[in-house]
């Protein structure tokens, strides 16, 4: 997320009260048979307030929500910010949200009943550290398929936002856990990932025969390597996941991120000059010194800005353990169950050969489904003024 939307998003962190209740108002509302709004809290950044994000899951419109006054928000033009198009007002009834009223700028009021769900906190144990989770799911009785969100890096449950109300609204349980503290190798990501489905399957209310992943960026990949570790995952979907060495997706990141971002050329291949260099030195261990002198000698280069700056070889060795020198092709290959890919042809972060590279590894390519965006970002976002979720 560049400057501008950090600075955007503050402002309107500023226009949510410190004790907004968050679970007031989050939830699915149905506009009719085929429509329905949803409304969740949204992690944006780990350092920022959470905000409301209003979804329109029919249409795909997303945007956050300021408040205006008490049980009411503005939508904006933009995702964060812009002309305001519309106000949200939720009507209460014994003190709790039963529903909300949509009024565009220009036209008629629509109304929005909530839905009924379900949801209660859990604990996971993941062998050594027990995790934190919450469990969505629809209203009624029976045994449902659950889809469990697999964490993108070191963020909250919420930073998920309208994912788990559009699965709960097609019918699925959806499950959200917070990642192990600290840092760790994706194998170990992945088996808590396993052990987060082993507990559902032991619930009488889950279909034990249809447990299913989904996986943002890190968290698609982290998906797909914890199918490959257990036959008892029904499914996975990959959303932007990578699909290539994980130094080779973060090189693509630093050029296509800065070259969006309008960093003049000259220092674009510098800094992609120089993270090629420090991979090598971080699989191969030698020219350390030559890498510290080029960070001392370049520390106010504007360039130094977009690259990895480790403190020492040590730590550098650490995450290219840990990262870096992650390859999730071999284990793709162990993949047998279905597998839908997403990929945007504007992603900045996720290379687009990840789809040619995902269907060369995996062993079916019955099993494989992949639909290509080609105006969506790396959130899914269409890339262009008006914002609509994929």
């Amino acid at each position: 997320m560049n400057v501008v939307c950090f600075a955007v998003l503050s402002l309107l962190s500023a226009s949510m009260a410190p004790t907004l209740d968050f679970p007031a108002f989050v939830g699915n509302y149905r506009v009719s048979a085929d429509e329905v709004v949803a409304v969740a809290e949204w992690e944006l950044d780990p350092s920022s307030p959470h905000v409301l994000a209003f979804t329109n899951l029919k249409t795909g419109r997303i945007g956050v929500l300021s408040k205006l006054g008490d049980d009411e928000f503005a939508l904006h033009e933009g995702l964060l910010a812009g002309p305001q198009v519309a106000v949200i007002r939720f009507v209460r009834s014994r003190h709790r949200v039963i529903s909300l009223i949509y009024t565009p700028s220009s036209g008629q009021p629509l109304r929005a009943q909530r839905v009924e769900t379900r949801s209660e906190e859990l604990t996971l144990d993941a062998g050594d550290v027990r995790l934190g989770a919450t469990l969505y799911m629809p209203a009624g009785h029976g045994r449902f398929p659950v889809i469990v969100l697999v964490p993108a890096g070191a963020l909250g449950r919420t930073a998920t936002a309208t994912f788990p109300n559009f699965f709960v609204a097609e019918g699925f349980g959806v499950l959200v856990y917070d990642r192990r503290p600290g840092a760790a190798p994706f194998s170990t990501y992945a088996t808590d990932v396993v052990a987060a489905a082993a507990h559902l399957r032991r619930r009488a209310d889950v279909d034990p025969q249809a447990i299913g992943l989904w996986g943002h960026s890190q968290g698609g990949f982290v998906a797909l390597l914890a199918a490959s570790q257990s036959s008892t995952i029904a499914f996975v979907i990959d959303h932007s996941g990578m699909v290539v060495p994980a130094w080779q997706q973060d090189l693509y990141r630093i050029g296509a991120e800065a070259r969006a971002d309008g960093v003049v050329e000259e220092d674009v291949a510098r800094a992609e000059e120089f993270e090629a260099r420090l991979m090598t030195v971080a699989a191969k261990g030698e020219g350390w010194p030559e890498i510290a002198e080029t960070m001392r000698a370049n520390e106010k280069a504007s360039w130094i800005e977009l690259v990895y700056k480790p403190a020492s070889l040590d730590e550098l060795q650490l995450v290219w353990r840990n990262d870096f020198s992650f390859d999730p092709r071999p284990f793709v290959g162990r993949v047998h169950q279905p597998v839908l890919g997403l990929f945007g042809g504007l992603d900045k972060s996720t290379p687009i050969e990840s789809a040619a590279n995902l269907a060369n590894a995996v062993p079916d390519r019955e099993q494989l489904t992949i639909e290509f965006f080609p105006t969506a970002n790396h959130a899914f976002l269409e890339a262009r003024p008006a914002v609509t979720l994929k």
